[in-house]
């Protein structure tokens, strides 16, 4: 295969079907090649949001983002901003709306149908996609790219590199996808998982695999609070999942990969109540019905699997009877419940997490345009940058904001 396109963009991910669709309105659907090296376009877009795809957040901004320089962003998402992502899914036919903490959803709440309308939009332009092909390399000359594929080889006027990042890989992510920059001469800071779950001691959580609570989490390192949250927590065979626990799992793997200090996650499981009703409501049980075994004593107040776990951790047997507790006992039983602490091993990896933190560096490339300061005529955007958000729609926000600058600035390469 030998062809040529004046605008190719590599990786058919969120970013790149963006970009092509902002080129493409610019300068033609027929000046713009989108190639995927997975059989479909799209595949992580799908299991966006648990299928839902949380597409945006109306509070996206510089504090919601990390990386060596996190105010990288700010010019493209001033760019494009959550209110230009709703406007624009409107043009394709996708309405939105928006729910709890700002997060911008499908009205329809399916993924498949954000990816449905995107496709449409690019079959409308005149874009050809092709999949299952990989780039292996990108080769300059003197007025664009060489693509060098699997298939043959293509030559660019301009190139966008919207490969994505190396997080999930049943889902397309790779690692190898920097090798395209690295290459090329630019740098990558260390990568590792972000949005993740994190790993404690088996042995603390194995009995209440699959119990689900409503908590209020804290990292701590070397006892000084690093990280906190308040949502949903799944205690699994391995540790602890849910929303929580992923939006400050990039904490704990970031310490995982720096293995420097003890960090442990401490849970508050009634964060409605405050340390003194709950002494108070454990007394008043004690005092209504003094033979309760402990293995009962709390129902009513805490999911009873995970309530017997906590008592065990404090130490008392559960065919102890109620009347049996001091009030030294109640004290300590309503703290560990406000201040349960756990372990942390590290996290679930690279292939459980839903982003990739760390990445090529940003200081290589034009914050405005997204293109690369040291090679003419390539951009990046999307998860491949050393830019990673939260949990909540900011990343897909980065992958839309950072599309539109490269798109833009391509476009007006070519004209």
């Amino acid at each position: 295969m030998i062809r040529k396109s004046p605008i190719v963009i590599v990786g058919g991910g969120a970013s790149g079907l963006a970009a092509a669709i902002f080129a493409a309105r610019k300068v033609g659907g027929e000046r713009v090649l989108v190639l995927e090296r997975q059989f479909r376009v799209g595949k992580k877009l799908l299991a966006t949001g648990n299928g839902t795809c949380n597409l945006s957040n109306i509070y996206a901004s510089v504090s919601y983002y990390h990386g060596a320089d996190p105010s990288f962003v700010h010019p493209a998402l001033n760019s494009f901003t959550p209110v230009d992502t709703q406007l624009f899914f409107d043009s394709i036919g996708l309405c939105t709306v928006v729910r709890e903490n700002g997060r911008i959803y499908p009205l329809c709440a399916q993924a498949s149908a954000v990816l449905d309308c995107l496709r449409l939009e690019l079959d409308r332009l005149g874009v050809t996609i092709l999949c299952d092909t990989t780039v292996q390399a990108l080769v300059p000359f003197k007025n664009g790219i060489t693509v060098q594929t699997d298939k043959g080889f293509i030559t660019a006027s301009c190139v966008l590199v919207a490969a994505g990042g190396a997080a999930s890989a049943s889902l397309g992510g790779s690692a190898e996808v920097y090798r395209l920059m690295t290459d090329l001469g630019h740098e990558k800071t260390p990568l590792f998982p972000s949005i993740v779950q994190i790993r404690t001691n088996r042995e603390d959580v194995k009995a209440i695999k699959g119990i689900r609570v409503d908590a209020a989490l804290s990292l701590l390192l070397n006892g000084r609070t690093v990280a906190s949250s308040e949502g949903e927590v799944l205690f699994t065979d391995y540790g602890v999942s849910g929303p929580a626990a992923m939006m400050i799992g990039r904490v704990a793997a970031d310490w995982e990969r720096r293995k420097m200090g003890t960090l442990s996650i401490v849970l508050d499981l009634l964060p409605s109540m405050s340390e003194k009703q709950v002494q108070q409501n454990i007394l008043l049980r004690c005092q209504f019905d003094g033979e309760r075994s402990l293995e009962e004593l709390l129902v009513g107040l805490v999911q009873k699997r995970l309530a017997q776990t906590v008592l065990k951790s404090c130490g008392y047997t559960l065919s102890q009877t109620a009347s049996s507790l001091t009030t030294s006992d109640v004290k300590r039983i309503a703290y560990t419940l406000k201040h349960w602490e756990l372990m942390v091993r590290g996290s679930a990896g690279m292939n459980a997490a839903q982003v990739t933190a760390g990445g090529l560096s940003t200081r290589q490339f034009d914050n405005k345009t997204m293109a690369s300061k040291l090679i003419p005529h390539i951009y990046v955007s999307g998860e491949i940058l050393d830019i990673d958000g939260d949990c909540g729609g900011f990343n897909l926000q980065w992958a839309w904001s950072s599309a539109y600058a490269a798109a833009t600035a391509m476009a007006e390469e070519i004209l």
